[in-house]
């Protein structure tokens, strides 16, 4: 017989939590995803602009923007966790039934193996430079951390946020005091002329893409708690304050470094200098606050699909893959880090707006209950939602969508469009199904 922990049964982190079980208060997610987004994938976006030569002043103003209302979504989306008790996908099962929600599924999946590669390849620059050792040594030291912080499950995942918000808190703040004290050099930052208007809209899409690929995992550590009007607030500080921190770290050191060369741990340990170690430390600690929850969730997205492999099992599958794929897309990162940043979201984003649509408009104080074939309002809607979104997409290589390259240069407004079109699609083919139905 299975022993329980003081806390949780396993076999909750399978599934839905007992209301019994939902015993965690809702402060308990500010540290989840405080800790979680005070890390080197949001200090990395932080270069994009300054890469592209966006000045200071609209740098800032275009981070915050897509920072927040990114990490308002995240928000919302968690509300998701404490009114079902279940893992974020499965939540998504009524919406779009439960074969094409196990299709879903398994893009979330792919979606965490790709988020835990981009955070562990960032996390072994810092720890290659930091202990000199072979990068392949660095990403095996890191992908056995992370490893065995998913392995122990959620209490200690929470545990171990929380001790790194603290510690990654300081680090950050520290790197850029140390930024300013070189303020001469910050001030003097005078960007070559460019287009503006693709600059603006590749920083606002970077920024608000890093922030809503994590919204397929936000019920997987709200459902452990049965307030559902506190969650909004503590996802949305504890991801938007530390994102946006880490980014307008990343920001300082990109323009200090007067030539960031793609190796952003490179970058922070020429601008600090004798002091680089407290930038090391937090940018590959931050990669392993980050990758302990892509990888728990990893394991989630393959259980949700109906796979019997023991946890444990699945946790081992995606260790090995994620380690595999950090070899293979170390030495060209920033070309795979921008293209995985756009293509990424092309799934999640009609998928969100379906979701609010669903539990907040359509079936707003309905009991939840999955469709076990296909729901076609949902997928219809999301189809759809992609298809109209195709021509304003600009991943960057193999599809240029015809709106994007001919009217807006080459900027990638996808997003919003799938996002606003599916939900009102579901909305609307929701109402006219109703219609039909009472009129019959």
């Amino acid at each position: 017989m299975k022993e329980k922990s003081s806390h949780y049964n396993e076999i909750y982190d399978y599934g839905e939590v007992p209301e019994d079980k939902r015993v965690v208060k809702p402060r308990e997610l500010f540290p989840i995803w405080f800790a979680s987004n005070l890390t080197i994938g949001d200090f990395a976006v932080g270069f994009i602009p300054v890469i592209m030569g966006l000045n200071i002043y609209y740098t800032i103003i275009t981070l915050f923007a897509g920072t927040f209302f990114g990490s308002i979504l995240l928000g919302i989306i968690s509300i998701t966790g404490p009114r079902t008790g279940l893992p974020q996908m499965s939540a998504g099962k009524r919406a779009f039934g439960k074969k094409f929600g196990n299709f879903l599924s398994s893009l979330q999946w792919l979606n965490t193996i790709g988020w835990t590669t981009v955070n562990l390849v960032l996390a072994a620059f810092a720890f290659t430079l930091l202990f000199h050792v072979y990068s392949v040594i660095s990403i095996l030291i890191l992908t056995a951390a992370i490893f065995l912080l998913s392995y122990a499950g959620h209490h200690v995942i929470a545990v171990f946020e929380k001790i790194m918000g603290i510690v990654l808190a300081f680090l950050f703040i520290f790197i850029i005091l140390i930024s300013f004290s070189k303020y001469s050099m910050i001030s003097s930052y005078d960007p070559l002329n460019i287009n503006y208007s693709v600059a603006i809209g590749i920083t606002l899409a970077a920024s608000f893409s890093d922030i809503i690929s994590w919204t397929p995992y936000a019920g997987d550590y709200s459902r452990y708690t049965q307030d559902k009007k506190s969650v909004v607030p503590y996802v949305f500080f504890g991801s938007f304050s530390a994102a946006f921190v880490s980014e307008i770290a990343g920001m300082l050191v990109a323009i200090l470094s007067l030539n960031p060369n793609g190796n952003p741990a490179i970058d922070m340990q020429i601008v600090l200098g004798k002091y680089s170690v407290f930038g090391l430390f937090a940018l590959f600690l931050g990669g392993i606050a980050a990758d302990a929850i892509n990888l728990y969730s990893n394991s989630l997205s393959l259980k949700v699909i109906g796979f019997k492999f023991k946890r444990s099992t699945v946790v081992i599958i995606g260790s090995i893959i994620t380690f595999l794929t950090a070899i293979i897309t170390y030495s060209k990162f920033y070309l795979f880090y921008e293209d995985f940043l756009f293509i990424l979201d092309y799934w999640i984003t009609p998928w969100i707006g379906i979701i609010i649509a669903d539990f907040f408009i359509i079936n707003k104080n309905k009991k939840f209950s999955i469709i076990n074939d296909y729901n076609k309002t949902g997928i219809t809607s999301y189809l759809i939602a992609l298809m109209v979104s195709a021509p304003f997409m600009n991943p960057g290589f193999l599809y240029s969508g015809i709106i994007s390259s001919m009217y807006l240069g080459g900027v990638d407004i996808s997003y919003y469009i799938s996002f606003i079109i599916a939900m009102l699609l579901y909305i609307g083919l929701r109402g006219h199904n109703n219609t039909l139905s009472q009129t019959a």
